[in-house]
C-alpha cells in the first residue's frame, strides 16, 4: 500500500501510524509518507486497563445443545474484539498532531491499493464540506441483521467547531469502557454510534455511499473506487483485488458527492 501511494500520489501526504520497530517498514526514504510510532499514554491506559480481558479481545461464552445437556464453547468475534479496533481513533489523534491545522485529511485503511494517479484535488470530492464534520461511507443492508458503515475511509473537516468533541468522545468510549454497553464493539459500530449521537444535535455528515450504501462494498462503488480497491477480508487480500460481484456501478459514470 505504502510503495503505491508513492508512486499514484501527486501531492498528498500519507501518514502512516504503525507499532513496533520501524527499522522493519521498508519503504524508501519519500517526502509523501511520514512514518510514526504509536506511542499513545491514552492507549497504553486503555491497553492496560481492558486490554487483558477476554471479552475485550472478542472471545465470548455461548451456550451450545448436546444430546443431553447445554456446553458452553469458548468462540471468536470480531464483532467483540475492542482491543484490535481500538488504535484506530488513536492512531487518528496521534496523526493530527503533524497536520497543519487548516489541512484535510482522512482515515485510510492499510489493506488499500493505489490504482491510479490522484491529486489532492481529486480527492477533494470526498471531503465534508461547509458545516459537514466527517464523510462516510454509510450502509444500510449490510450485514443484514444488523448493518454499519464501511470504514476503510474516513475524511474530517479541519475547521468544523465540534471536530475535537466529536473525537474525544470517541475515545472516552474507549477509555471509559462505555463501548461495553454498545451492542457491538467494533469500530465501525462506535463510529457510527457517536455519528448519530452528534446527528441528532444538529451536526451534519456527507454519505459518500449515496445509491451504493445498500451495497457491501460502497468505497469501491462510488467514486473513491476510481483511485482505490479496498481488500477487505482475507479472501480480497489473498487474491489482491475485490471480487467482480463486488462492482454495482459504471466504471465511468460520473461521481456526484451529494448534499
Amino acid at each position: 500500500m505504502i510503495s503505491g501511494f508513492i508512486e499514484k500520489s501527486i501531492d498528498v501526504r500519507l501518514i502512516v501510524v504503525f507499532e513496533g520497530d520501524d527499522t522493519k517498514i521498508n519503504i524508501p526514504q519519500n517526502e509523501k509518507v511520514k512514518l510514526i510510532n504509536l506511542e499513545s499514554p491514552d492507549h497504553s491506559y486503555f491497553l492496560r486497563t481492558f486490554g487483558n480481558l477476554y471479552e475485550a479481545n472478542g472471545y465470548r461464552l455461548i451456550r451450545q445443545k448436546g444430546r443431553n445437556e447445554q456446553q458452553l464453547q469458548l468462540i471468536h468475534d470480531f464483532r467483540y474484539n475492542l482491543v484490535r479496533f481500538s488504535f484506530k481513533i488513536f492512531s487518528i489523534l496521534i496523526a493530527r498532531q503533524h497536520i497543519d491545522f487548516n489541512d484535510e485529511f482522512a482515515w485510510i485503511d492499510a489493506d488499500l491499493k493505489c490504482l491510479k494517479s490522484f491529486s489532492s484535488e481529486n480527492l477533494s470530492l470526498f471531503f465534508p464540506k461547509n458545516n459537514q464534520l466527517m464523510s462516510y461511507l454509510g450502509r444500510t443492508k449490510f450485514p443484514p441483521d444488523a448493518p454499519y458503515s464501511e470504514c476503510g475511509f474516513l475524511g474530517f473537516n479541519p475547521i468544523h467547531p465540534e471536530l475535537n468533541n466529536f473525537l474525544n468522545r470517541m475515545k472516552a468510549l474507549y477509555l471509559s469502557g462505555e463501548a461495553f454497553q454498545l451492542e457491538q464493539w467494533q469500530d465501525c459500530w462506535l463510529w457510527d454510534h457517536v455519528r448519530s449521537e452528534f446527528s441528532k444535535n444538529g451536526t451534519e455528515f456527507l454519505n459518500l455511499s449515496g445509491k451504493y450504501q445498500e451495497t457491501e462494498h460502497p468505497f469501491i462503488n462510488c467514486g473513491l473506487g476510481q483511485y482505490f480497491d479496498h481488500l477487505k477480508g482475507p479472501t480480497r487480500k489473498k487474491q489482491g483485488h475485490s471480487f467482480a460481484s463486488d462492482y454495482k456501478n459504471n466504471k465511468n459514470e460520473k461521481y456526484d458527492r451529494g448534499k
